[in-house]
């Protein structure tokens, strides 16, 4: 299964929101792998009737398709599933993958956007003026479903907590920061 997103146990009493999204991979099931013994032993039989006419090269493409199966299934189950990082919180949005980029921008002027909403293949973003985030790429479309609505309030959370910040700042301030808005 999927691991799901970890959310703050208090959310709206300031915490931030901070999601770690993985990739599910899990292992092939025992069913699985005697599917695909059994697949390959038939591709392997009926490679054998061109044999017999002297069309040796068949075979040896069955068992060249086979073992590039079987090498390409064993190194995708040993390398490290895609990762994302996503933590909202205290004016500032923070992005990280496995692939080591990391992304750091003010939540003031992020909002929350979904392309294909309508579609199998859904992509949410979080954009604002300074750049954009494209978040929940490790996660299937019905984990990307449920975290969207988690990523919205949180997002408007840390505009909050960013506008009851400010209110704290003198009028002067507060003024010559309403002229780059």
């Amino acid at each position: 299964p999927a691991e799901r997103p970890e959310i703050p146990a208090e959310p709206g009493h300031g915490a931030p929101l901070i999601l770690h999204m993985r990739e599910n991979r899990s292992r092939l099931s025992r069913e699985a792998r005697l599917t695909f013994s059994v697949i390959a032993v038939l591709f392997m039989a009926t490679s054998l009737g061109p044999a017999m006419h002297g069309h040796w090269l068949v075979p040896l493409y069955s068992i060249l398709a086979m073992a590039g199966l079987t090498f390409a299934l064993e190194r995708h189950g040993k390398s490290r599933p895609a990762s994302e990082t996503l933590e909202l919180g205290h004016g500032r949005v923070r992005h990280r993958d496995s692939s080591g980029r990391q992304v750091e921008l003010p939540a003031l002027w992020m909002r929350l956007a979904a392309e294909g909403a309508g579609g199998e293949d859904l992509r949410l973003f979080l954009r604002g003026r300074d750049g954009a985030i494209e978040f929940g790429r490790c996660l299937s479309l019905d984990e990307r479903r449920a975290v969207a609505p988690l990523v919205a309030a949180a997002l408007a959370q840390a505009r909050d907590g960013l506008a009851m910040n400010l209110s704290s700042l003198s009028t002067d301030a507060q003024v010559r920061l309403r002229q780059f808005r």
